[in-house]
């Protein structure tokens, strides 16, 4: 009985150790991420899956032109991507505004709704595009191959089962018969990565 509290003891005394320490690294580098993103106007704050990037959306200095302005007004702010790398504890700029009055597929001025890939080497992001839909995009965490992904919203990434890892988007598609319309609807697709249409995920109600 004795050495059954005896071991009790330093079970709890050890747990106790490790639990102390783990709470410790986790204050220490949420204190370096504070650290990092100090009166930054944050929003959009999402880690990726393996824990060694974390991304956000700030307000840019760049003014947004009012020849066409969209969904904005005169005078706003756009916003823009950062990324901390927490393993190295630096942050940089990974997506800029980009102003693109003729193609609004190319048009990046609010990014939100970032999502990392499953394998966290990936952010896709939404946009403000078109007048029934928005727009999602990617952006590699190194900040190279900026692109357009579909249009659509509501991004989700399947978790499990034979589509791991392909995207969910509500999209907004019009009907016809002939050349006579027969409204619209906004129902969830699946898509792979790079925005190839599979199927028609959920018809929505």
């Amino acid at each position: 009985m004795q050495k059954i509290i005896i071991v009790l003891v330093l079970f709890f005394i050890t747990y106790k150790s490790v639990h102390s320490q783990s709470m410790n690294g986790e204050n220490k580098e949420d204190e370096r991420i504070a650290r990092l993103t100090q009166d930054e106007k944050l929003t959009e704050l999402v880690k990726s899956p393996d824990g060694k990037w974390i991304a956000f959306v700030k307000k840019s200095k760049f003014i947004i032109p009012s020849d066409c302005t969209y969904f904005f007004a005169k005078g706003d702010q756009a916003d823009e991507i950062w990324i901390i790398d927490t393993t190295k504890m630096t942050k940089k700029l990974l997506v800029a505004p980009h102003f693109d009055c003729e193609e609004v597929s190319k048009l990046v001025i609010d990014p939100h709704h970032l999502q990392f890939s499953p394998d966290s080497t990936t952010i896709y992001f939404e946009t403000s595009a078109w007048v029934t839909s928005s727009a999602v995009h990617a952006v590699d965490t190194d900040g190279k191959n900026l692109r357009f992904v579909t249009d659509g919203s509501d991004l989700k990434f399947v978790q499990s089962g034979t589509y791991k890892g392909n995207i969910i988007v509500n999209r907004h598609r019009y009907h016809f018969k002939g050349d006579n319309p027969l409204g619209s609807s906004n129902d969830d697709w699946l898509l792979t990565p790079i925005g190839k249409q599979i199927k028609l995920y959920k018809k929505q109600d």
